[in-house]
């Protein structure tokens, strides 16, 4: 906690600047306040564009999984055979739970600077944050440091995200950073459960991944058998 407290009392010269601009100590609050959000914002994306390239592989893993499931439970689906959908579509459900974990942890990273900063504003002002005109429920007519932080990087992280959206090299960033090494995705035969090819013939001999399920549920060594009989 010393190390912390000393941290920020050596941060307090860069943070305390843009309280001060203003004459007016209600807009500085105000601006100051949200100049923190904003640095915490950017801090927190440059946090997870790393966390998203050392992870890169596993995302993409974890994307195609989801990805080949899905197509597969919808051949599945097509054959008519309920018992292979189901089974391939609770991989798919799977692989999306495991991919949407990891996107929570991603946007955590992206919080990290949060409780840094918050941990100055309460060393600051635990006393002299700014008051409202009426007693309102829950946080009263004097809110604390948290309620107007979070009142402030909410719609500033919303309006960050769209704006960077719309600007290139920071899109292709992103791209970069979630591109895996080559070989991540195998082109394997899919795991999943034996589906007759009769069925996948009525659903549609054309379609890549009947094709696929077809190719995996064929016995080895089967077309070479069938290539021999008509040779003999």
């Amino acid at each position: 906690m010393d190390t912390l407290h000393a941290a920020l009392a050596w941060l307090d010269p860069l943070f305390i600047a843009p309280y001060r601009l203003p004459g007016n100590a209600l807009v500085g609050f105000v601006l100051g306040t949200a100049v923190l959000a904003l640095w915490c914002i950017a801090l927190g994306s440059g946090l997870s564009l790393c966390a998203t390239r050392l992870n890169r592989r596993r995302l993409a893993e974890l994307r195609h999984g989801m990805e080949h499931h899905h197509k597969l439970s919808e051949a599945a689906l097509r054959a008519g055979d309920k018992e292979s959908y189901k089974a391939v579509n609770s991989q798919a459900h799977d692989a999306f739970g495991h991919y949407f974990s990891l996107g929570g942890a991603m946007f955590c990273v992206s919080i990290i600077p949060l409780p840094f900063a918050l941990a100055w504003m309460d060393m600051r002002f635990a006393v002299a944050t700014p008051e409202l005109p009426w007693d309102a429920p829950l946080i009263g007519q004097q809110p604390s440091t948290l309620f107007w932080f979070l009142l402030l990087y909410i719609p500033l992280r919303i309006t960050y995200a769209n704006v960077m959206s719309r600007i290139g090299w920071f899109t292709r960033l992103q791209a970069w950073a979630a591109t895996p090494p080559p070989g991540t995705i195998p082109d394997a035969a899919p795991s999943g459960p034996a589906i007759s090819g009769a069925a996948l013939s009525d659903a549609g001999a054309d379609d890549p991944a009947n094709r696929e399920l077809r190719g995996a549920n064929q016995p080895h060594g089967a077309s070479g058998t069938t290539q021999n009989g008509r040779g003999g």
